[in-house]
């Protein structure tokens, strides 16, 4: 659950405070994994019952949230249940993807429905394709846009995509005036950030999460956030020297783990030169021959397993997390050759860890992680204070 930050206590007034109760009412709600009571709100912020029916009928009155009778349990007074009002507040996110976009609306509470897609040129032409798409679906209560790119983005502003051969993109040259409020983050990021919020590591205090596709990206997770860095990049775990290979990547560095790891690495095994964003059914036919147990496909998925495991174990032992999971092809890597990745995983820990290794789980959010990701920075951005004061 992320926190709503406490205005400083000495220029904080009584509306303030009630301001500030409200957004944390609003976030409880978004982030539940059901629907909640105004008791359970009331346990959870840790006010009385009186203040919680107050800031829901504030609430309640401004659109925010409504009230709705939950299913009956016998006798007794019926409970009502917190639910995202008709009227708002509502996100759309976006998720650009090598060759294809997908946009979708996300309410209060997280539930999404996708709205759009299309195909693009590999080109920076696409935020042309995601404004118009936004444009079309944009209603009076939209309050934020969060885009997921598959690259990092360098301050906030620079975007590069290596595979595409996307290097120093100007997000602001191409985005322009006219957007709604919009954030802009990192795929493997965000769909970690997703399992945290959603899926496999809810609850995980400190936690690791690896998207991997073409290559691995991923995100160090503290309390449901992701760690993004002095430079808005962090995560690119996959360009660590980590399994000691001499190739060089594509990103500039010798020895990339993600040189042995993913679709790219699979395409080598087989003698296929990879780059730009090509392979992917490729990897999925390989991970497939492997499953009969064709011999030379197997070798394949074995390096890439064992590599992973390595990488994870290393990891592991910098960053100590409670729990590791994996979306993207690392999912399959996990059904195939479970086995072999914690081994690996384990072999590579100090020895005194070995005992008690981070849980590495297969996660639950699929293959929408990073458009769920994008639906939660978009608000994160809305529900603060300010924004709150604005609407009220």
């Amino acid at each position: 659950m992320v926190a709503a930050i406490m205005p400083p206590m000495t220029t904080m007034t009584s509306a303030d405070l009630r301001v500030h109760n409200q957004v944390r009412l609003l976030r409880a709600v978004h982030d539940a994994a059901e629907p909640l009571t105004r008791a359970a709100v009331a346990r959870r912020l840790d006010i009385g019952r009186n203040t919680a029916a107050a800031l829901v009928g504030e609430l309640e009155e401004a659109g925010l949230l409504h009230e709705v009778p939950a299913e009956a349990m016998g006798r007794g007074r019926p409970t009502t249940l917190l639910v995202p009002h008709e009227a708002g507040p509502v996100a759309l996110a976006a998720d650009i993807r090598e060759d294809s976009w997908t946009l979708a609306r996300i309410a209060l509470g997280g539930e999404l429905t996708v709205v759009d897609s299309g195909d693009h040129d590999r080109t920076p032409a696409v935020f042309a394709q995601i404004k118009a798409a936004v444009d079309q679906h944009a209603t009076k209560h939209l309050t934020a846009l969060g885009i997921a790119v598959a690259g990092p983005i360098r301050d906030g502003r620079w975007l590069h995509i290596a595979h595409l051969g996307w290097n120093e993109v100007d997000l602001d040259e191409h985005m322009g005036a006219g957007w709604p409020p919009t954030k802009v983050g990192n795929d493997a990021r965000l769909a970690g950030l997703a399992e945290a919020r959603r899926g496999a590591l809810r609850g995980a205090g400190t936690a690791l999460h690896f998207h991997i596709d073409f290559d691995i990206g991923g995100t160090l997770l503290l309390g449901g956030g992701s760690q993004t860095g002095a430079h808005n990049i962090a995560g690119e775990f996959g360009h660590m020297p980590l399994t000691g290979s001499r190739l060089r990547c594509m990103c500039g560095v010798q020895g990339c783990w993600s040189l042995d790891v993913g679709t790219y690495a699979l395409m080598r095994h087989f003698g296929k030169e990879p780059g730009y964003g090509a392979g992917r059914e490729f990897a999925r036919e390989v991970l497939a021959r492997a499953a009969r147990g064709e011999p030379e496909a197997a070798r394949a998925v074995d390096e890439n397993a064992a590599a992973l495991g390595r990488g994870l174990g290393a990891l592991a032992n910098a960053l100590d997390p409670e729990a590791i999971s994996l979306s993207g092809l690392g999912i399959d890597l996990l059904r195939l050759r479970r086995g072999l990745v914690e081994q690996a995983c384990r072999s590579g820990l100090m020895e005194f860890r070995r005992g008690e290794p981070p849980r590495i789980a297969e996660g639950t959010v699929g293959e929408i992680g990073p458009l769920r990701g994008a639906a939660e920075i978009a608000f994160d951005a809305v529900l603060t204070s300010d924004w709150l004061k604005r609407r009220l």
